[in-house]
C-alpha cells in the first residue's frame, strides 16, 4: 500500500513529528515551513529540517470542522475575541473575512463561511506529502537521543486493513488533547512524569461532551432580541438538552461561495441559529427516536415549548408558526469522536479547561552538543494543542498560541 509516511532510522530521523491534524498541529506545520522557507541563504538548516504531520483521522481539522449541509456553519470552535491577536494574526494572513456576533456583547466575530476555511488556507501552503491522515500513534519510547513513535495507519483498501510504521524524530509534539493521551490510548517508555499524568487526567477536554446541532431556514425570522430571549429561557426551563443558543447567519459575507445550494437562501446567505446541547442519551429507553432526526426532533420540540410558553420571548404568538419550518439541520456529535472524547456517552458538560502550566511543560530531557561541542540542553517531547495553552486554554486563540510556543522552545535546535 503506497504510504506517505517518510521512511526514518535511528541514526537518520525526522526533525520534527507532529501528532494531530487540528489547528494546532497545522499552525505549528505552517511555522515549520515558514521558517524551511526563511533560513538564511546558505544555511543547512532549511534542508536538514525535516517534519511530518499524522491525523487519526481521516480529515483535517480536529475540532475545527464546518457542516456537512452548506459547509458553512461552525460545527466545533467558531469564535474570536478582539484581545486574541494570535488567532487574529493568522486569520489575517490568510486573508479570511469575520462576522460580527451580534448577540454577544463582547466584540467576538465568527469566520466567514466557516471556522474551517482557517484549516483550508493552513493545508493549503503546506506539502502535502508531509501530511498522513487516518494514521494513529499508539507507542512512544526513548531511544538515546531520538524518539521512535509506532503509528497504526488505517487503509481503505480492501485486502489491508491496518498497516504499522515507525517512525524516529529528533523532536515529537503532542498536539491532541489530554486525555486522549495517556494509557489505554497511547504506551509511553518511560513514562511520562507523574505532574503530568495527572494534570492530563484532571483536564476537562474542551468541546468532548457537546453535541452542536443548527436549525436552518429560507431566511430569518429571529433577530437579536429573540436570541438573547431564548437563551435566557434555556436558562431558566433547566430541563432542555440545549443549554446555550446563537445566531449563527451568515449575510453579506465578503467570502460566499459561488456554488450555491438547496439549504440556502437564494440571495446567498445561511439562516441559521446553532445550539450548544448535552445530549439524553437515556432517552433511547423511551418511544422517542435516537437516531439524529430523533434527537432535532426533540430537541426542537423543547425549544418550541420554551419559546411558547415562556413570557420572556416576546415573539412567542408569532414562533410557533415559523419554529418547527426549518428547512434542514446539520449535527455533530463530539463525544463520538473517538480521536477527541474517552467518554461516547456523557452526562455532564465539564468544566472549561483552566490554565495549567504543567500542561505546557516539555518532556525527556536531551542534551546533544552543538557544532562547538557546548552543550545545548532541551527536550525531545512538546506538548501543544488549545488545553496546554497558558492564555487562553479552550479556545482557537488557545490551539495557536500553543503552537507558537512550541516553535519558539524548538528554534535553538532548528537554526
Amino acid at each position: 500500500m503506497p504510504s506517505s509516511i517518510p521512511e526514518t532510522t535511528q541514526s537518520a530521523p525526522l526533525t520534527v513529528l507532529i501528532i494531530g491534524g487540528g489547528l494546532s498541529g497545522l499552525t505549528l506545520a505552517h511555522e515549520l515551513t515558514r521558517l524551511q522557507s526563511t533560513t538564511a541563504a546558505g544555511s543547512s538548516s532549511s534542508s536538514s529540517l525535516k517534519w511530518h504531520l499524522v491525523e487519526s483521522q481521516n480529515y483535517l481539522g480536529g475540532r475545527i470542522k464546518n457542516d456537512e449541509a452548506t459547509n458553512r456553519i461552525d460545527m466545533g470552535g467558531a469564535w474570536i475575541w478582539p484581545s486574541q491577536h494570535k488567532i487574529h494574526s493568522l486569520v489575517n494572513g490568510l486573508k479570511l473575512g469575520t462576522i460580527a456576533q451580534r448577540d454577544a456583547q463582547d466584540g467576538r466575530v465568527r469566520i466567514c463561511n466557516g471556522a474551517a476555511r482557517i484549516i483550508d488556507g493552513l493545508a493549503a501552503g503546506l506539502n502535502g506529502e508531509c501530511v498522513t491522515l487516518s494514521t494513529a500513534a499508539i507507542s512512544v519510547e526513548r531511544m538515546n537521543h531520538v524518539v521512535k513513535v509506532v503509528l497504526l495507519q488505517q487503509s481503505t483498501e480492501t485486502n489491508v486493513h491496518q498497516q504499522h510504521h515507525m517512525v524516529y524524530t529528533k523532536h515529537l509534539v503532542w498536539t491532541a488533547p489530554p486525555q486522549m493521551t495517556l494509557a489505554p490510548y497511547i504506551h509511553w517508555n518511560p513514562p511520562l512524569s507523574d505532574s503530568k499524568i495527572m494534570a492530563m487526567k484532571q483536564c476537562n477536554t474542551w468541546m468532548a461532551s457537546v453535541t452542536k446541532l443548527s436549525f436552518i431556514y429560507d431566511r430569518k425570522y429571529w433577530d437579536v432580541q429573540w436570541i438573547m430571549e431564548m437563551k435566557r429561557g434555556i436558562y431558566f426551563y433547566g430541563d432542555a438538552e440545549a443549554f446555550d443558543i446563537y445566531d449563527a447567519c451568515i449575510e453579506d459575507c465578503s467570502d460566499n461561495h459561488a456554488d450555491k445550494k438547496e439549504e440556502e437562501g437564494n440571495d446567498g446567505n445561511i439562516y441559521a441559529f446553532t445550539l450548544f446541547a448535552l445530549v439524553n442519551w437515556d432517552q433511547q429507553e423511551s418511544s422517542t427516536p435516537t437516531n439524529d432526526d430523533g434527537i432535532a426532533n426533540r430537541i426542537m420540540g423543547q425549544l418550541h415549548s420554551i419559546a411558547s410558553s415562556s413570557r420572556m420571548i416576546s415573539q412567542s404568538s408569532t414562533t410557533s408558526k415559523w419554529m418547527t419550518q426549518y428547512n434542514s439541520y446539520s449535527i455533530q456529535h463530539w463525544p463520538q469522536v473517538s480521536s477527541i472524547s474517552h467518554e461516547a456517552h456523557p452526562t455532564s458538560v465539564g468544566s472549561h479547561p483552566r490554565p495549567n502550566p504543567v500542561l505546557s511543560e516539555s518532556e525527556w530531557k536531551s542534551s546533544p552538543n552543538d557544532s562547538n561541542g557546548e552543550e545545548r540542553r532541551g527536550c525531545m517531547v512538546h506538548f501543544a494543542g488549545t488545553e496546554s495553552d497558558l492564555y487562553s486554554p479552550g479556545l482557537m486563540e488557545g490551539a495557536v498560541g500553543s503552537a507558537f510556543r512550541v516553535v519558539e522552545e524548538m528554534k535553538r535546535y532548528l537554526e
